[in-house]
């Protein structure tokens, strides 16, 4: 990845990357053997074969959208973050 004005890069230690690892993992929904449901889909606008797609808890919509989602997970980490953000200029405003 290359930093730019749509990618940043931070810095945080074990204790803050396992927090967001529990995050994310805390957030997709499992099989009855642990495992992370995958979506089957022939999606194809947008992304490439090496995209894929999984059964999440929480529901997106207007107020709650992916950079209210990566914005939380910035939170669990310790790292900065919004009181609330529905777009992405919110969380890179943290991060100039």
């Amino acid at each position: 990845m290359t930093q730019s004005n749509h990618c940043r890069k931070i810095l945080i230690n074990e204790g803050q990357y396992q927090r967001l690892v529990d995050f994310i993992t805390n957030r997709f929904r499992i099989d009855s053997l642990g495992n992370f449901i995958k979506i089957g889909t022939n999606i194809a606008y947008g992304y490439g074969g090496s995209d894929a797609f999984y059964e999440a808890k929480g529901r997106y919509s207007l107020f709650y959208t992916c950079n209210s989602w990566a914005n939380d997970a910035l939170k669990s980490a310790g790292q900065r973050s919004c009181l609330w953000t529905a777009f992405d200029t919110g969380v890179f405003r943290q991060y100039k």
